[in-house]
């Protein structure tokens, strides 16, 4: 049997693909996470919406607002979802609230990370969300080791390709966590 090989200028030219967007610009900030002028920062919090541990504790501090309450008629809310309110006193305009485990104290996986993560930017483009402030999420007491925990945020974000968010601050609180955010930025680690 005979394939027949139609000559060059017969081809047919593969589809061409959307344009890439922009590349998102990921830069780390030791700013206090009330002062950070951005649409929006991610609160990591269990589906139960319970803001007993920190980060979620502080960020419900700083905001003033009664999150559990506002919540709580939402809850449970999946792994890998995401709920916007107000920012409160928080110079960030709005909280994206992604759970990353089922209850408080519940062992975090780096998939977890990663589904809020991705949750975070459905949230920024379905919102229109140009900036987003994103902590540390899912490295504590129970958590998993932070190296992976950033790397997890990190990846998320570097692989997306849509048009928001266009600027995330990966937030760092201290010394430890700023060196864990530029190893994931860095590729190392």
């Amino acid at each position: 049997m005979a394939i027949n090989i139609p000559p060059d200028n017969d081809l047919i030219a593969p589809t061409q693909l959307p344009p890439r967007a922009k590349a998102i610009e990921i830069v780390l900030s030791t700013d206090s996470w009330e002062t950070l002028d951005v649409d929006a920062f991610v609160c990591p919090v269990n589906s139960e919406c319970v803001y007993s541990r920190f980060p979620a504790s502080r960020i419900k501090e700083l905001s003033g607002l009664p999150l559990d309450e506002l919540l709580r008629p939402h809850t449970p809310l999946a792994v890998g979802a995401a709920f916007v309110t107000e920012g409160g006193r928080m110079k960030a305009r709005y909280l994206i609230h992604v759970p990353n485990t089922l209850s408080p104290g519940d062992q975090v996986q780096v998939e977890d990370i990663a589904r809020a993560t991705a949750a975070v930017i459905v949230a920024c483009e379905i919102k229109g969300f140009q900036s987003v402030a994103v902590p540390l999420m899912g490295a504590f007491e129970t958590g998993i080791p932070a190296e992976e925990a950033a790397r997890a945020i990190h990846s998320e974000f570097r692989s997306h390709r849509g048009e928001k968010p266009s600027r995330v601050l990966l937030v760092a609180r201290n010394p430890d966590e700023i060196d864990v955010f530029e190893m994931a930025i860095e590729g190392l680690g």
